[in-house]
């Protein structure tokens, strides 16, 4: 074997493996192995009462080759989902993002949720465990769409996944809309709740903004940050926030984190800075809004599988009726097995059957015999006799047979034939029957689930209309240098980060950069703070001669483009500059003549700065002033 085929062999044995057995979820019972081996380990340890997390984590591996951080770690994240894993200890805290304490401190046990929803021994497959000394369920056969309530993410090989939980409850009612054939939308919910925008959420694809909530205090001079976009913690949200203050995109004067069961963090603001001119900022340049895409993929049939949303509430109202359906029958089953034992034993008492056995003088006569009387009555039973029932009417105790009460046995059996007849029925209607099965859910466990994430449209503003023009600029014309660290400079203007410095030549312009001190070479007309998005406000205005036709000429003209570092020319090379201004009104000039005229020059046409200007004057200027 060359090294190609055995990297490629070896590559996809491993990517296979990653996607099948690790990073991906189910669709069916919405777990990854290691979660699936940690309920099935709680349930295989119930007895009602907390167990050690170190316990469950130990007993866990006996299925799970990948030893005891990985299982922990997946336990106390399934805990804090607060789903199928009831807790009793310190299991962190998802607002604060505080670790949990180690395995041997904490412990937990199953919800009653998770025998209703995902116990189910006699119809769950079993396999092998990886060393073949223990059984574990292949899936386990669900009866919700756990997969969109707690959410998952994963990175296998060539791809990830990334699904947002949703409501218990609204998920619920999707899956009995679904049964009834009527409408439903679905959108996410978040445990540290926040607002969501799912405006370009397709269906469980696509992506999400989320938000920060946020209020102003009643005076206007701090903030309260009141829930978490999801992902966040108070943590990460507060180290967010130093940096754009650091980065001067914000002016806060402290922060105080008072988060207990609910989000408070503080944000005191210094004197002349209100909370509405930084709430804003604060979804911009920290974390208090962020961006999630999303990817539905899981595994169907032990293949990736992108679905929607939509898909899978179609899927798992089916696989709800199969549930039930396999449950019923096998209930149904139980029932005509009761119902069949307690009519062999009436018969084999109410017939004396029984004193056959003091006549029989050989031993391996007796089932034969006895079977020979039972047969007799064939039509009264739902399955064929076979050889383990007399065994088993031949190893009832005689006080039994003395205590058998007939009447009390025939009350049990039209009992049982009731069970029988409402089993049958719900099976013939199992749509219906589905759909009480998810009513009875939802009013047991409604008023725990309650959405937590609002859902609005979230109208975000450019970040260079928000920007804050914190920097002082500063130039030297004769020096050459332009920048915000100038100590001789003169004071041109505040500028924001996304403003660029302007400077005019006498015949073209560059754009750069804002930095703490850039050179700009001598000798420059002017040197302006440019704000890109006023561009259509600012009009500049150049007067110039035309050494060809000795013709004086203003072009008014905006700034066009705005790539840094790049020279523009407005003047040709027969062209000689004279004056400049920006956002003038009129100009006033003499001639050699000692004529003096002031000309409107808004009549003038805006053009291009390649263009050529407007005559104003065949005699030589002098002076010239703008107004």
């Amino acid at each position: 074997m060359n090294i190609k085929t055995l990297l490629r062999d070896n590559f996809l044995q491993y990517s296979s493996y990653v996607i099948k057995d690790r990073a991906i979820a189910s669709v069916i019972d919405g777990f990854k192995p290691v979660q699936r081996r940690i309920i099935h380990s709680l349930f295989e340890m119930n007895d009602g009462n907390f167990h050690k997390v170190a316990n469950v984590v130990g007993n866990t591996m006996k299925y799970h080759p990948h030893g005891d951080t990985s299982i922990y770690e997946a336990l106390v994240n399934m805990a804090n989902k607060d789903l199928f894993i009831e807790k009793q200890g310190n299991f962190g805290n998802l607002l604060t993002g505080d670790p949990a304490s180690a395995s041997r401190y904490i412990e937990c046990r199953l919800t009653p949720l998770a025998f209703e929803v995902l116990y189910s021994k006699e119809i769950t497959t079993y396999e092998p465990s990886y060393d073949g000394r223990n059984a574990e369920p292949l899936i386990f056969p669900a009866k919700i769409p756990v997969i969109l309530i707690q959410g998952s993410e994963g990175i296998a090989v060539g791809m990830a996944a990334k699904i947002l939980p949703h409501n218990f409850n609204e998920i619920l009612r999707a899956v009995k809309s679904e049964l009834l054939g009527e409408a439903y939308k679905l959108y996410p919910d978040f445990p540290t709740g926040g607002i969501v925008d799912v405006n370009e959420y397709a269906d469980g694809n696509g992506k999400v903004l989320v938000r920060a909530k946020i209020e102003p205090t009643d005076d206007n001079k701090a903030i309260l940050i009141k829930e978490l976009p999801f992902g966040e913690t108070t943590e990460s949200l507060i180290a967010s926030i130093e940096r754009a203050i650091r980065k001067n995109y914000i002016k806060v004067s402290s922060i105080n984190d008072f988060t207990t069961e609910n989000v408070e963090i503080e944000l005191t603001l210094p004197r002349g800075v209100y909370a509405n001119e930084i709430i804003e900022k604060l979804y911009h340049y920290t974390n208090c809004q962020v961006s999630i895409s999303v990817n539905l993929l899981l595994l169907s049939d032990r293949y990736p599988v992108i679905y929607t949303v939509t898909d899978i509430i179609k899927f798992h109202a089916e696989h709800l009726q199969k549930v039930l359906k396999m449950e019923l029958e096998l209930e149904r089953s139980k029932i005509l097995e009761k119902i069949f034992s307690k009519t062999l034993e009436q018969i084999f008492i109410e017939h004396k059957i029984y004193k056959i056995l003091e006549t029989i003088s050989k031993e391996s006569d007796v089932v034969d015999i006895v079977m020979s009387e039972i047969v007799k009555y064939g039509d009264r039973f739902s399955r064929k006799i076979v050889l383990d029932d007399i065994e088993n009417l031949l190893k009832i105790p005689i006080r039994k047979i003395s205590m058998f009460d007939i009447d009390k046995n025939n009350k049990d059996i039209q009992i049982l034939s009731k069970e029988l007849k409402s089993v049958e029925s719900n099976i013939e209607s199992i749509k219906n029957y589905a759909i009480n099965f998810i009513d009875k859910l939802l009013a047991k466990y409604s008023k725990m689930y309650h959405r937590k994430t609002e859902i609005s449209l979230i109208e975000s503003k450019n970040a260079r209309e928000i920007a804050t023009k914190n920097m002082k600029i500063y130039v030297s014309l004769k020096a050459g240098f332009v920048g915000t660290s100038l100590i001789d400079g003169e004071f041109i203007g505040n500028a924001s980060y996304y403003d660029k410095v302007l400077i005019f030549k006498k015949d073209s312009y560059i754009l750069k950069n804002i930095e703490d001190k850039t050179f700009i070479e001598k000798n420059n007309v002017s040197v302006l703070v440019y704000d890109i998005n006023n561009s259509k406000e600012q009009v500049f205005s150049i007067i110039y001669l035309n050494k060809v036709d000795n013709f004086y000429y203003v072009k008014r003209f905006r700034i066009d483009k705005f790539l840094t570092d790049k020279v523009y020319y407005f003047l040709n090379k027969d062209d000689e500059f004279i004056d400049f201004t920006f956002n003038a009104q009129f100009v006033a000039f003499s001639t050699s003549r000692d004529v003096v005229k002031m000309i409107d020059i808004n009549n003038f046409m805006i053009k291009s700065r390649i263009s050529v200007g407007k005559r104003i004057s065949n005699n030589i200027i002098k002076k010239v002033k703008f107004k």
